[in-house]
């Protein structure tokens, strides 16, 4: 650490106002006297440019030091229990995905979530840590939808099927988020009675679904049937998925027809251009909700 020192003057500067030359280097070096004495008393006055906090030799109660990697000035603070480098423009906002060292005051925002922390010393001045200042738990961080518009129909039985355009990417902005799904079936019939089940698949995988009972019983997310007065319905289904990641992930949605027929989405199976027949739009979307 340099300890900060004040050049003394000799004389032969002359004042402006024409004074003695001698005048103005004594006063001049009495005032730096003066100031190096404040700052001995005051059990600091050292100053240290590093990119990393000094330690040796150990700093003292005010002394200074200038973070050269980001730009920050701290000064050394002295309690009655603890000791450390403090921000000498008050406490600051670290913006980061891990938590920093923290001293008191200090505010983190952790970059993966949004959630803002401050950094507390119980006052008996046992146990620091960082607390929650403003969560984002269960706020939502961003909504994607995929919709389809044209018509989609399936004569194949017994057989999980992507609906087309049904499908979506999204990135979680944290491992601990949660994606909340959401399918809308605008318009749903079949050409005869029918039981139609639906599931979302996250990355291929079958999720959301009831519980494995007997050999051949269908495990859905929702279903629906199809009367044999041929009328169509809407259907809908939710659920709350925890993937755990924060790489991108594909949401499906899925179709199986368990009876003979063809089943048809956004359209009436007797597509006839009457205003009793409809064209309905579906749609998929994922919702991250903040963990």
């Amino acid at each position: 650490m340099a300890e900060i020192s004040l050049t003394r003057l000799s004389g032969g500067n002359t004042p402006a106002d024409g004074s003695d030359p001698r005048t103005f280097p004594a006063i001049w070096n009495a005032s730096a006297t003066a100031i190096e004495d404040a700052l001995a008393e005051g059990g600091g006055g050292s100053i240290t440019v590093s990119d990393t906090a000094p330690t040796d030799p150990a700093p003292g109660q005010g002394d200074l030091w200038w973070d050269s990697a980001n730009g920050k000035l701290f000064v050394y603070y002295v309690d009655g229990d603890s000791s450390q480098w403090v921000d000498a423009a008050g406490p600051s906002v670290a913006v980061q995905d891990t938590a920093p060292t923290g001293y008191e005051g200090q505010l983190w925002l952790d970059s993966t979530d949004g959630s803002m922390y401050t950094y507390y010393t119980d006052p008996g001045g046992t146990a620091s840590s960082w607390i929650g200042a403003v969560s984002r738990s269960g706020g939502i961080l961003q909504v994607i939808q995929a919709a389809k518009t044209d018509e989609f129909s399936l004569a194949t039985e017994d057989t999980w099927t992507d609906i087309t355009d049904l499908s979506l990417d999204i990135t979680p902005r944290s491992t601990n988020s949660k994606i909340y799904l959401i399918a809308e079936i605008g318009y749903l019939d079949g050409s005869a009675a029918m039981a139609l089940g639906f599931r979302f698949t996250r990355d291929g995988t079958a999720i959301g679904l009831g519980d494995q009972v007997g050999s051949i019983r269908q495990r859905v997310t929702f279903a629906r049937i199809v009367d044999t007065a041929v009328r169509g319905e809407t259907a809908s289904g939710t659920y709350l998925d925890s993937p755990s990641t924060s790489s991108t992930i594909t949401y499906k949605l899925q179709l199986n027809k368990m009876d003979p027929g063809t089943a048809y989405i956004n359209r009436a199976s007797t597509d006839s251009d009457a205003n009793n027949r409809f064209r309905a739009l579906s749609s998929i979307t994922a919702i991250e909700v903040a963990g």
